[in-house]
């Protein structure tokens, strides 16, 4: 593939510099190789995929839990430094609601919903099969 790359590289320098009889030619060489460098692409990234589902088949196998466990698991990063007082208040000031003890104003236009015309049957509504 660094072959393909390295070529394909110097055909377009070399398309840049050649006349208008010569493009036409480089183009189609350089069209193939870059259909070749892109079925290379796809078989690596095809053997790529097959390679890491095969790890994971493994690691599923060897400890199923442990690797729903990595799955579903955040990496940790970085360190807290920053004071516990300076933190609890950050907390406070975000998560309170200092106004939480005020009513709320009754609202105009909400119209509520019209009271069942039939009464649910809970007996049948339990009923093993």
């Amino acid at each position: 593939m660094d072959t393909l790359r390295k070529q394909k590289r110097k055909l377009k320098e070399q398309i840049r510099a050649a006349s208008s009889e010569e493009t036409n030619g480089l183009l189609i060489i350089w069209r193939h190789l870059k259909a070749r460098h892109s079925a290379l692409s796809r078989a690596e990234s095809a053997r790529k995929q097959r390679s890491l589902k095969r790890k994971n088949q493994e690691r599923f196998i060897r400890d199923p839990f442990q690797f729903a466990r990595q799955l579903f698991q955040q990496p940790k990063s970085g360190t807290l430094t920053v004071d516990r007082e300076e933190l609890e208040t950050h907390l406070e000031k975000i998560y309170s609601d200092p106004t939480r003890e005020i009513p709320l104003k009754e609202t105009t236009g909400l119209v509520w919903p019209a009271a069942p015309g039939i009464k649910f049957d809970s007996s049948q509504a339990y009923r093993k099969s």
